[in-house]
């Protein structure tokens, strides 16, 4: 309701381009970063809107591949606290905007001013009552549906499913990257009844991996449009071969925007996402990767097998209300040292907590007053082969980033 009284107020911005709307647990931005890659590729002018953000808060509002100036956030940050004060004045408004809905209010108008042709709009938390949810969408993508945020979403994998196929619209297609059956029974049945054209990516695509070079994938790729070989993909891991598959089908059914072949392999090959399977030459090879739930630690987990690392030190943080048990488990088997710390956020889970609740590697843990004492402690440790990880939250990812980069040159 305060998203949509602001954007009433200005003209419904958010109506005057279409957008491919993004949803899931996992992969949201990966998905979202490879769509955008591709029209742009493809020649589109496409506004790209994301969140979390690692360094600065334009990172999450960009235009044509660029994030939106600090002087330009400013204009409209303005004009969008402007309009919240006058419409709480004539009590339009029950109460200020969240950071999450004024933030995705700035994008809209942005996008809106700067006449872009297409929006990718990613869902911040869930997607039925998300502030997200009042786009023109062309196309919506569900990546995937497992346990996380449940305070918010529900208990079950069939409650949150129901959440996050809240943004299927009617008649608007449909992609889905859903595994677990009693999440696809729900996307169905929301797809069905809204007469949605759907495409699951495990029964209507076809993914065939020819190559691998360190980390990094090449597919063939078959959907029910067309096939595609040799696409290589920059973003590293197994996983990304399901969301290559996913962003492929999304761009394929925004018709009015077509891209060509060789657009998708372009875009394919040159979307860069910092923060997920991120490997730096710092003072030791390192890993930044933003997992914050047992799926996530799982493909972190994944992925660390295939590379077959004989030495990883881990430097972990989480959120209090992540399942750190789970991921703790998937993880700590895997590493030489673990290095707790803090996450810069009133959600933090203290590390003494996750200590406690994995007394079987007690011997290995060493706790951290704070996230950059962890990762200099990680590095004096790690031998010149061996490989630090830096993993929990994207918080965490964000935190250290910056010492990262000061330390290294990008692999």
């Amino acid at each position: 309701q305060r998203i949509s009284a602001v954007m009433q107020s200005l003209n419904h911005p958010q109506a005057r381009y279409p957008s491919l709307h993004i949803a899931g647990t996992n992969g949201k931005g990966s998905v979202a970063a490879m769509s955008e890659s591709i029209l742009r590729q493809a020649g589109w002018k496409c506004g790209l809107y994301t969140s979390p953000h690692l360094l600065t808060i334009g990172e999450r509002i960009r235009v044509g591949g660029r994030q939106i100036s600090p002087r330009r956030f400013a204009d409209v940050a303005t004009r969008i606290r402007q309009c919240e004060r006058s419409l709480l004045r004539n009590h339009a408004l029950d109460r200020r905007l969240t950071y999450f809905e004024f933030v995705t209010a700035c994008a809209f108008l942005h996008f809106a001013e700067q006449a872009i042709d297409v929006a990718v709009i990613e869902v911040g938390l869930g997607g039925r009552l998300d502030a997200t949810n009042i786009v023109s969408s062309r196309v919506c993508v569900i990546t995937g549906v497992s346990h996380d945020h449940q305070d918010f979403l529900g208990k079950t994998l069939a409650k949150i499913a129901a959440e996050k196929a809240g943004i299927i619209k009617p008649g608007v297609p449909v992609i889905s990257g859903c595994q677990p059956q009693e999440a696809r029974r729900v996307v169905r049945r929301t797809a069905r009844s809204a007469d949605a054209p759907l495409v699951e990516v495990d029964r209507d695509c076809r993914i065939r991996i020819t190559r691998e070079r360190r980390g990094r994938f090449t597919i063939d790729l078959k959907t029910p449009h067309r096939l595609y070989r040799g696409l290589r993909l920059s973003m590293a891991g197994e996983h990304q071969t399901r969301n290559a598959a996913l962003a492929v089908a999304a761009v394929e059914s925004l018709v009015d925007f077509p891209a060509q072949m060789a657009d998708i392999r372009r875009g394919l090959a040159e979307v860069r996402w910092p923060g997920r399977l991120d490997e730096y030459r710092a003072r030791r090879r390192t890993l930044l990767e933003g997992a914050h739930n047992p799926e996530g630690a799982g493909v972190l987990a994944a992925y660390l097998k295939m590379r077959r690392e004989q030495e990883i030190h881990l430097v972990f943080g989480v959120l209090g209300d992540k399942d750190y048990i789970k991921m703790g488990r998937l993880l700590f088997p895997l590493v030489k040292n673990i290095h707790l710390a803090p996450v810069a956020s009133l959600r933090t889970a203290d590390p003494t907590s996750v200590a406690a609740a994995h007394p079987g590697y007690r011997s290995r843990i060493q706790i951290h007053r704070n996230s950059r004492e962890a990762l200099r402690k990680a590095w004096a440790e790690c031998s010149p082969a061996g490989l630090v990880v830096v993993t929990g939250s994207l918080y965490l990812v964000a935190e250290l980033l910056p010492l990262v980069r000061k330390a290294t040159k990008a692999v």
